[in-house]
Parts: C-alpha cells; structure tokens; sequence
C-alpha cells in the first residue's frame, strides 16, 4: 500500500496536494504540482479529479471471466458515455455487481508521459464511505462512494463539508485499499521480475552462446544492459557455485554443472513459453521468478487484473505446449495475486 498520494487539481493552474504518511498520520503539503514534483520520491500514487472519470456498478454474471467482463461493462454503459468507447480505458472490479470505471485513454496517456505513479486513482472512489455528503476537496466538490463524482463548486448544489487537512489525507490514504487502481491492463506498470542466481547464469548462457533471445527479454536487459556485465555475473556465479574458476566456454561448463537430470537449458525454455503466453495477457504481471533446477520448472508469483485470469493463462500455455500449475488467488492490498508452476509439455 503506498504512503504517499499526490492529488492533482483540475484546473490546469490549480493548487494540488502531496499526502504522505508519517509516524501513524497524514502529513499534507498544498503547492503548485511543479512544485510538488521535485518532492516526490520512492513509490507513490496519483489521485485524478473526479470530473475526469465517469462511475458506474455494472451487472455482470459470475461466470464472465477476463476481457469479456470489461466488454459487457462497456456496452452496458455505451448510451450513458458521450465518448467514443474505444477512446476509454475501461475498469472493472470482480462480483456479480461490479464497480467500473472509465477514463479517457488520452488522459492516461497524458498523464503517464509526465509523471510515473505505481498506481492511480479517482478522488470520489478514495473517500467512499467518508460522509453521507459531499466534500470540498482542492478546487472541486466530491460525492464520496462507487458511483460517486466531483463537480466545480460553481456547478454543485451546495458548498459540501469542509474537514480538515488532516482528516481528509488520512480518509485518502486510507482509500487505497479498496480503491480501484486505473494503472491495469495496457496502463499496467510491469513490475521487475525478481530472479536468482541462475537467472543471472542463464543470461549468461544466452549471452555467450549466442542464442539470439536475450536481446528480445526486456527484462533481462533491464538487469544487465550490457554484454559484459552479463559476462561477469555468470562467471562470478559459476564460481560461487562451484568453487572453481569459470572457463572460457561458459556454455559447456554450466551444461555439466549440477545433477544429471537437471537441464540447464529448461530455464530458457520454460521463459521462452512464460513470456509468449504473458504477451496474450498484458494484464498479467510478474512478481517473482526462479527456478527450480531439480524440478525443471518456473516458480512464479503473479499478479493477475482478476481471480479468473489465472484459469485464462493456464488455458494458454497448455494451446503453446506447456502446464502452468496455479494455486489460489487471493486479494492483497488491491492486487489479485498468486503463486504458479511452469512446466514443458501439456498437461492432459
């Protein structure tokens, strides 16, 4: 859950807020964002004015899984959006009523060429449960809950309740637990995948035997960007592991490290299939990562847009030739999150 919220104003010219929790309360600082940008640090979330994003609680059957539930949500809704609906970044909460929001695909695009949030949220669907009426927050009136908004005071009914600063960041902060989170799907923020020391031995092996997949792993250029550096972890691994100097030919050495029915070269495979099979999933993020060498498989920790995503992926590694073995998904701190197992071949 992050600490540190920064509230955008909806006026291009407005005040906004940064909200950081500090020693068990809410600190918040009110200043231009320009200003505000040059104090943000480590992770932190965006809070988008409810007047950009449009609120609704769709009817959806339990057994409508994956995409399907993000276009029923969008048909439900089509004659109540002025907007054209493949401009929307559309998102959908789980249950047979589910919460949804939608917002401009321009706005996010907008947003995220500027700043780099790891989440993002909408103001009235943070303060759900705060009043039984709406609050004055920054330069807008919001109307607190699932289906809430925020309008400019000229355009409210009333004046909306004042609380105080500290009050109201906590009730933020406090939010985000059951906040819907706009950074899903194609706006996900992928996170790094947490590999071992074979991952680093095995960017070795692709590295020096020239197998030509390295350059095409964004991930493992994010780890070791140069050739070199790729290098040298592996035969500083090697060595670690063996207790011998690495040989010129990496390649072979690693071929017979280990137990016989160990395949060094599984690694590469498995990955192989994991990320053809993610590419179908872009909704899909990976956690952690190792491998098991004296199971031949992938462990992985996932982190799907919903509890059926995990049925979806396992239905696509087995079409590409693979089994992926997933426990249950639980709920953590708004992400929908579990453990898996790769293997080479199908299942029956």
């Amino acid at each position: 859950m992050t600490d540190t919220l920064l509230i955008l104003p909806d006026r291009p010219d407005g005040d906004g807020w940064l909200v950081a929790r500090s020693g068990g309360r809410s600190v918040v600082r009110q200043a231009s964002i320009a200003t505000l940008e040059k104090d943000l640090s480590g992770s932190y979330a965006l809070v988008l004015p409810g007047q950009q994003v449009r609120a609704f609680l769709t009817d959806i059957p339990e057994k409508v899984r994956g995409s399907d539930r993000i276009n029923i949500a969008r048909f439900s809704h089509e004659d109540r959006v002025a907007s054209d609906l493949d401009g929307l970044h559309i998102v959908v909460d789980q249950g047979a009523t589910a919460r949804t929001l939608m917002v401009g695909r321009d706005v996010m695009d907008r947003l995220l060429e500027q700043f780099h949030p790891a989440a993002i949220y909408v103001d009235f669907d943070l303060l759900t449960g705060v009043a039984d009426e709406p609050v004055r927050l920054l330069d807008r009136i919001v109307t607190p809950g699932p289906q809430g908004d925020a309008v400019d005071p000229d355009w409210a009914e009333g004046s909306g309740v004042t609380l105080d600063d500290a009050t109201l960041g906590q009730a933020l902060l406090d939010g985000v637990e059951n906040a819907l989170d706009l950074r899903s799907g194609a706006y996900r923020r992928r996170a790094k995948i947490q590999l071992g020391a074979w991952r680093n031995v095995a960017a070795g092996l692709l590295v020096c035997s020239g197998l030509g997949l390295a350059l095409s792993w964004a991930e493992i250029r994010a780890v070791n960007a140069q050739t070199e550096n790729v290098r040298e972890t592996a035969r500083a691994i090697y060595t670690q592991a063996t207790g011998e100097v690495a040989p010129e030919n990496l390649t072979r050495a690693i071929r017979m490290v280990g137990p016989t029915d160990s395949d060094p070269t599984a690694f590469l495979q498995l990955s192989n299939q994991l990320f053809a099979a993610m590419a179908e999933h872009p909704d899909i993020a990976v956690e952690r990562l190792s491998f098991d060498q004296q199971e031949n498989l992938l462990r992985l920790r996932l982190i799907y847009p919903g509890f059926e995503a995990a049925d979806d992926l396992e239905a696509t590694t087995s079409n590409m030739g693979a089994t992926l073995q997933t426990g249950g998904v639980r709920e953590q701190s708004g992400q929908f999150i579990g453990d898996a197992a790769l293997t080479l071949g199908a299942g029956s």
